[in-house]
């Protein structure tokens, strides 16, 4: 049950329950200049390159959390409940999910990431906390050193294709795009992580509320302020 409640908090909500959320004002608000005629103007994205921007896949593909309540499925249908080795399998990889959590706001990176490989080992690939454990892999990988970096937007780029929804995962993605200089596909994914939760665009709010280590977050404060 806790797992439960900690990973449906974790859900991406829908656009009507985002638009209640506290989150900085938008541009338009502002009444400020649309984020690409800032890049426009600063020189960051050239004219040529914004006509081949792809349009932004629509975030309408919720995080399938089907999974989360399958044992009052189960109950509701008479089922058995699973053998005992793979109840034990779960608590253990959710023990190892809370371990590496708490590593990563520590600042131990390598053992963070060493949890969270053996979260993903102990548990069924299609899980929500296995989701979850992919994505706080790569999100802590990014922190060691320049090489794994690379392999970190593989394998965020992998998450957002096989489940689009996970708003962190597009912000994140986003954030180590434009650091890699990979301006167009940047934008492509932080339209769609503002479109499923706005609060990423504050940077207060994410080193307050997400483990993203120092050099993701700088990543990510670059990009907020059009820096290359």
């Amino acid at each position: 049950m806790e797992l439960q409640r900690m990973l449906m908090q974790e859900r991406v909500r829908s656009p009507a329950s985002a638009s209640k959320a506290p989150a900085t004002r938008p541009c338009s608000e502002q009444k400020c200049p649309p984020r690409r005629a800032l890049l426009l103007a600063a020189g960051v994205l050239p004219l040529q390159q914004l006509a081949l921007f792809p349009r932004a896949a629509r975030a309408s593909i919720p995080l399938d959390t089907g999974q989360l309540s399958a044992e009052s499925e189960r109950r509701r249908r008479g089922q058995p409940r699973p053998a005992a080795t793979e109840v034990e399998s779960s608590e253990r990889a959710y023990e190892l999910f809370l371990r590496a959590q708490g590593l990563a706001r520590s600042g131990d990176y390598p053992k963070a990431f060493e949890a969270y490989d053996d979260t993903i080992k102990n548990v069924s690939s299609e899980s929500a906390i296995a989701q979850y454990a992919r994505l706080g892999r790569a999100i802590t990988r990014y922190e060691l050193d320049e090489a794994e970096k690379k392999k970190a937007i593989i394998e965020l780029e992998y998450e957002v294709v096989s489940f689009v929804g996970i708003p962190e995962a597009h912000a994140a993605l986003s954030a180590a795009c434009w650091e890699a200089k990979k301006t167009a596909l940047a934008e492509t994914q932080w339209e769609v992580a503002m479109e499923f939760e706005p609060r990423f665009s504050d940077l207060a709010w994410v080193r307050t509320n997400k483990h993203w280590g120092p050099e993701l977050t700088r990543a990510l404060e670059s990009f907020l302020s059009l820096k290359t």
